[in-house]
């Protein structure tokens, strides 16, 4: 049989190894770190989401789709993954807008666009363009859309660049805002 004073030494080492394992481990161990900050909250999320919106006579104003869509209480917006536009012309053809990430407010009165962001003009008659700059706001209700950014446009063969860029889609209209160079082929 074990006396008392054996069971006591058992008894300690059994407690004293983790108590020791306890007070040795640094806290970069033991928590994860949040040297990275609060995480946002999601509160929802769509996948496949494809808004439309509709004019007030009922023909299709806008379709607005996108693979994955969050939506950020903290922020009133959601953000959108490839968001892809797109808005008829009035002569039957369409207008097809595309980025790499797009921020949509709760307001829904504009779409922020970033990254690689390409506007394709596709009239029913005559060769397309292809006009492309790095940040775009669209604004919905009023069929318009602007950006500050550097501005490349090309239709066929010719070249269009500039600085700022206010795009009125209901008029099919451009205005370059500032260092406009062209290079045009005559055919």
């Amino acid at each position: 049989m074990l006396s008392q004073r054996q069971r006591l030494l058992i008894a300690a080492v059994l407690i004293a190894a983790p108590l020791l394992w306890w007070g040795l481990v640094t806290p970069d161990q033991s928590e994860p770190s949040s040297a990275a900050g609060p995480v946002e909250q999601v509160d929802f999320f769509i996948r496949n989401a494809e808004i439309t919106r509709w004019q007030d006579d009922g023909s299709i104003g806008q379709v607005l789709t996108t693979p994955l869509m969050r939506h950020y209480p903290a922020r009133e917006e959601m953000h959108l993954s490839t968001p892809e536009v797109q808005m008829p012309r009035g002569d039957g053809g369409f207008y097809l807008l595309n980025a790499d990430e797009g921020t949509l407010p709760d307001s829904q009165e504009q779409i922020l666009l970033a990254g690689n962001v390409q506007l394709h003009d596709n009239p029913t008659a005559g060769p397309g363009a292809l006009m492309t700059t790095d940040r775009m706001t669209l604004y919905p209700p009023r069929d318009y859309a602007h950006t500050d950014d550097p501005v490349q446009m090309l239709r066929g063969t010719d070249t269009t660049s500039a600085v700022g860029m206010d795009l009125f889609f209901d008029q099919q209209r451009i205005e370059l805002l500032s260092n406009v160079k062209g290079e045009y082929h005559v055919q």
